[in-house]
């Protein structure tokens, strides 16, 4: 029965169910049944309610919800009780009692969850509480017995996890980031311009959109895991993913760089772009970017943890990387001219050679635990 029920379930989220849908109909279910098991209320309406609304994105969201709920229905109740003491029931006597409710809650910061449900409550206790013996006590338990729910649905079936969404984002980053290398590259080949060296360079700055957004998706996957104990595992993989995102981000700044002080260095001739940036040197740039760019997508490859062979790769391309640096650099030592600009090319390339190593050697044991 049960193997058929799990069976079932994935049926439907295959045809496109969203999980969260039916986390909220198990949650409904369940308070609701809890309700009339533990305190033999007859319609515990109000469980399931609060298990609905308290059903969040994430675990951290349902517990914050839940409580702002439960602080809601308390002073609710609270007021409700004393200006029962006060005043009969009156158009006046409602309204008094609801603002009291609101403003109590508005002070005490109960949230969103928390301002609108103390004045409900204290209304509901106000006029239907006053002939329904132990409505408040009935209020407050359905209310709790929703909220645990929720939050304990919300962690242990289908627990919320962003994690993936951080994960592409990276390597969309990355590619962009590789991309931006290896398009440079090609120009050089074909004699780079200057109109050309500044499209390089505002497809660079172009580039920090990616960084944004890996930036807010990795906010959005410790917000997924926060509070969430049987995520133990990918919390390791979130705490890998940020380590990235930083490489990544010197990366950027480092390609940034590098198309700037090309156009710099192209824009002294925009007749002749080889008099600026002789032949023989424009090659041995080229293809020493070529290497980076190749080395960024190797990079890739440890990330997503599939290829074992990554590391030892990447490591294999950077050291070729740095022996055409030295290459360049003699090169450039012997050649006639102001080479500065060249010089914080090549300083950019190293400074991405050893981020991309150093992060390598680090990433390898997480992402590969077996070796």
């Amino acid at each position: 029965m049960s193997q058929h029920l799990w069976s079932s379930l994935r049926r439907l989220l295959a045809t496109g169910i969203d999980a969260q849908v039916l986390k909220t109909g198990i949650a409904a279910g369940t308070s609701w049944y809890l309700a009339q098991w533990l305190f033999k209320t007859p319609r515990p309406y109000f469980a399931p309610l609060a298990a609905i609304l308290s059903l969040q994105v994430s675990v951290a969201d349902s517990i914050s919800k839940g409580i702002q709920r439960v602080a809601g229905v308390g002073a609710g109740i609270a007021v409700a009780i004393f200006a029962g003491h006060f005043f009969r029931l009156s158009a006046l006597s409602v309204g008094i009692v609801v603002y009291i409710a609101v403003f109590l809650a508005t002070r005490l910061h109960m949230g969103p969850q928390g301002i609108p449900q103390a004045a409900i409550t204290a209304l509901l206790v106000m006029t239907v509480g006053r002939s329904a013996s132990g409505y408040a006590w009935v209020r407050v338990v359905d209310t709790a017995i929703g909220v645990m729910v929720a939050v304990l649905v919300n962690a242990l079936i289908w627990p919320p996890d962003a994690t993936k969404a951080a994960e592409t984002a990276i390597i969309t980053l990355a590619h962009a980031v590789a991309d931006v290398l290896l398009s440079i590259r090609q120009d050089l080949i074909d004699g780079l311009s200057a109109a050309e060296a500044n499209q390089h360079l505002l497809r660079a700055r172009h580039v920090d959109e990616s960084l944004e957004t890996v930036r807010d998706a990795i906010r959005r996957a410790e917000k997924s895991l926060k509070w969430n104990v049987l995520m133990v595992r990918r919390r390791r993989r979130l705490k890998t993913l940020r380590q990235v995102a930083i490489v990544l981000e010197h990366t950027l700044s480092q390609a940034r760089g590098i198309a700037r002080s090309l156009f710099v260095t192209v824009e002294r001739d925009t007749q002749d772009p080889y008099l600026a940036l002789p032949e023989s040197i424009a090659t041995q740039l080229a293809d020493l970017l070529a290497l980076m760019g190749s080395a960024l997508q190797t990079y890739i490859r440890i990330i997503v943890g599939v290829h074992p062979d990554a590391a030892y790769q990447l490591e294999k391309t950077l050291k070729q990387a740095s022996k055409r640096q030295r290459l360049l650099l003699q090169e450039i030592h012997v050649s006639a001219g102001d080479w500065l600009d060249l010089a914080a090319v090549l300083a950019d390339i190293e400074k991405m050679t050893e981020d991309l190593l150093v992060s390598a050697r680090l990433l390898v044991p997480l992402v590969f635990p077996s070796t």
